[in-house]
């Protein structure tokens, strides 16, 4: 009994922190998978602005797997030289998710990801 008492909180709280941190690597896949998508998809655009729409469709399109997405909770900014395009995707943990709870230190509310991806040669 003793030993369960002293052992307990401790495995519980070493499940809580692969279950917390599983989590957060999924979800950080997932948002660095939407921002390859959608630099992917923006290379197919004719200018600028069209560049832009397409990625942030394909990113929104990317995320609809994850579970409490919302566009409000991403923001993307899409960047280009003559060379390449750029999106950028910072993504908002929801606030009923399990990432926010304080039962173990999490790495962050706010996942980044960014790619990178050539223009075709005219």
């Amino acid at each position: 009994m003793i030993e369960t008492a002293l052992l307990l909180p401790l495995f519980l709280m070493l499940l809580l922190g692969i279950l917390i941190y599983g989590q957060y690597f999924l979800l950080a896949h997932s948002v660095q998978q939407a921002a390859n998508d959608g630099a992917r998809a923006a290379i197919t655009g004719l200018d600028a602005a069209d560049r832009r729409a397409i990625a942030i469709r394909a990113v929104d399109r990317s995320m609809q797997g994850v579970g409490g997405y919302r566009s409000e909770l991403r923001s993307i900014a899409v960047t280009e030289n003559t060379e390449a395009v750029t999106v950028r995707l910072a993504y908002h943990v929801p606030e009923g998710n399990f990432l926010r709870s304080s039962l173990v230190p999490s790495p962050g509310n706010i996942i980044e990801a960014s790619a990178t991806f050539e223009l075709p040669s005219e």
